[in-house]
Formats: C-alpha cells, structure tokens, sequence
C-alpha cells in the first residue's frame, strides 16, 4: 500500500544524511542530490575497480610468498643431503688414510724421507732396488692424491653449502616483506571494501528516496524543506501521523523495563507475548531504515529493524526477532507486521526468552548509540509484568 506519509519519512531520512546545515551551506535541490548520488555510484564503481586491482596484486604476492616457501624448502633438503655428503666424504678420507698407512707400514715405509730411503736401500739387488723404489713412489703419490681430490670436493661442497644459506638467507627477507605486502593489501582491500558498501548503500537509497518523492509531485528543483512542508500535513488513510502510538505485540506484558536492573543497564523495554502472537509490529506509522541480520548463528540481537517516524520525530528499532517481513524503504503502519519475535537463547546469545527489546532514539537513527527511555515517547506502556492489549486494523 504506497502512502503520502512514506514521502515525509523520505524526506527526513535524506535530511538526516545528506544535507549541510544550512548555516554553512545553501540546502540543495532534489536534482542536485540526485546528481550527487550518481557521483557517489561512479566512485563505487571506482573504487570496485581499484579493489580488483589490489586483490589481483595481492593475489601476486600470494603466489609469490608460497614459491618462495617452497624454495626455502628445497634448500634446506640441499643442505641436509650436503652435510650428509661431507660427513661420508670426512669418513671415506680417515679410512683411505688408514688403510695407505697400513699398506706403507707393510712394506715398512711409515712416514718422512729418511723411512723412505731406508726402505729402498734395503733392496737386495738392483733389480729388487728398482721395484722398491717404484712402490714407495706409487703409495706415496697415491695417498696424496686421493687426499687431495677428497680434500677438493669437501672444498666444493662447503662453497655450495654457504652459497645456499646466502640464497636462504634472501628467500627468508623476501619471504617476509611478501608477508607485510600480503597483509598491506589486504588491509587496502578492507579499507575500500568499507567505502564500497557506504557509497552503494548511500546511492541506492538516495536514489529510491528522491525518486519516491518525485511520484508523491514533488519538483525536482525543490529543496529537501520545500518538498517536506508541502507534504508536512499529509495524512495516510487517516492515520494522524503525531501523537497516538502504540505497543509493539498485539497482546503481551512488560518483562524488563528501561533502566538499572541486575547485570547492568537496560536501554529498552521488553515486551512478551503471552498469547503465542508471533508478530512484531512498529509503534507507529513510518519507514524501514535500517535492517541488521545476525553475523553468525546465535549473535546478539538476531534480527533487528529500525523504523524512522517523520511525525513523531524519532527512531524505534526491534531486537531478537527470528524472521523479518519487511525490506528497507518500505513505509508501514501500525498494523504492518515487522517480523516475528525471537528471543530464545539458542537463537540469540542476548535473551533468555522470547521477547522483543524496544529501543527509542531521537530523530533519524540506524546505530545503537544514544537510546531514550521509550516511556518518554511512547504512550501508554504498561509498568512492568501488567499485561495489556493493544488492537489496531488488522493486528490479530
């Protein structure tokens, strides 16, 4: 049902989050805040772009970090097997050195010149002289040779080695700077998601809004306070937009009142139902502005809708409903079911019943700071645990 009193709610609702106080700034005109609002959309889409550009950077650095990683890993199985290759070549030097001294002492060359000569002088005959020099020359060059190829390759492989910790020791730097990148990014990411959903929410609402107005005959060059005095004394179906209210449930009682209690401060006031009524309704004619759904299973609050009455001047919003009947922008009556009440704590982490906590902030509100006593605003609301029925049009 399109009623004339959803334009005041319009109305307010831009006011509230778009205008400059008048004292620093001329108020704009509706084509003016239309215009402002398609800017606000090309800065979305600029801003979407430059956030797939950073996650496709980001993404890089990622790709990056894990060859690096996986680098790393190959060096340090090369280091193990290389460590593993000195440690046999150390062992296979000892036993070839024992075995030529073996060998030597056999033939009763040991060490030094003078054991040599003494071993080749020794000879018998010429023939026997000859041999025995030969064989002490082989032996000798022999083990020194040997020595000097293991000697080389243990010289080989510890170059290798301290190459590949030099190489670790860079993929570990670049590793970690890929890691401060990879969180920069992704914080970048954050950051422009945030202003994303602001600037999309905001055009989509300005944009509903002002078209809104637009078919209620308000002018495009009009001013937000021209078009809200021309519609200010509109009343939907004959409902008077100030004064009367009433309870959010059809029938029920007060279960918490506002105020000290124990466990701390209670900002609203809760209302059970005590007929088995599952809906919710708003206390008055006005506007959805706002809808919060649970973050997770069981979060605080469950469902939650806030509503701006333009008439009223103020914002209600309804906690702990399990379901929602209503989409933002929608104008409702009092006879509008809002959702069904919630309030179990398997459900909802903030409540040991089921009930819905009524919250009152003054003018336009969609955040949870600043909440009023609802006695001050809202009429009639029974003390707490008197129960009360409260009947309008279709509320049953």
């Amino acid at each position: 049902m399109k009623m004339r009193f959803v334009s005041v709610l319009m109305v307010g609702l831009i006011l509230f989050s778009m205008a400059l106080p008048t004292s620093y700034a001329r108020e704009k005109t509706l084509n003016e805040l239309l215009a402002e609002a398609k800017a606000n959309r090309d800065a979305y889409n600029k801003a979407k772009n430059e956030k797939a550009l950073t996650e496709e950077e980001r993404n890089q650095a990622t790709a990056e970090k894990k060859q690096v990683e996986g680098e790393i890993a190959s060096i340090e199985t090369q280091l193990e097997s290389i460590s593993s290759q000195i440690e046999e070549i150390k062992k296979d030097i000892e036993k070839k050195d024992e075995q030529m001294k073996d060998i030597m002492s056999f033939v009763q060359v040991t060490n030094g010149d003078s054991n040599y000569l003494e071993y080749i002088f020794g000879a018998t005959d010429f023939t026997d002289f000859i041999y025995r020099v030969s064989v002490a020359e082989q032996l000798g060059d022999y083990n020194e040779k040997l020595i000097e190829e293991y000697n080389k390759d243990v010289e080989e492989l510890d170059k290798k080695q301290s190459e590949l910790n030099t190489k670790q020791s860079e993929l570990t730097t670049k590793q970690q700077q890929l890691a401060v990148l990879e969180a920069k990014l992704n914080e970048e990411i954050e950051t422009i998601t945030e202003g994303m959903m602001s600037k999309d929410e905001e055009y989509k609402t300005t944009i509903s809004l002002i078209n809104n107005l637009k078919k209620l005959n308000c002018d495009g060059n009009q001013t937000l306070t021209q078009c809200q005095n021309a519609l200010n004394d509109q009343r939907p179906d004959g409902i008077v937009v100030t004064g009367k209210t009433y309870m959010p449930l059809a029938t029920g009682r007060v279960s918490s009142d506002y105020g000290n209690r124990s466990g701390g401060f209670h900002t609203g006031v809760d209302f059970s139902d005590r007929t088995n009524n599952d809906s919710v309704y708003p206390v008055a004619a006005g506007q959805v502005v706002k809808i919060t759904y649970p973050a997770y299973s069981g979060a605080c609050g469950n469902h939650i809708v806030y509503v701006y009455h333009t008439g009223l001047g103020f914002t209600t919003s309804y906690w702990h409903l399990t379901s929602v009947s209503v989409r933002v922008g929608q104008g409702v009556n009092p006879d509008t079911k809002l959702g069904t009440i919630g309030g179990p704590s398997y459900t909802d982490e903030c409540a040991s019943g089921g009930h819905v906590h009524l919250n009152v902030f003054r003018g336009l509100h969609t955040t949870n700071s600043g909440r009023l006593n609802p006695h001050n605003y809202i009429t009639n609301i029974p003390s707490k645990g008197v129960y009360f029925t409260s009947y309008y049009g279709s509320r049953r």
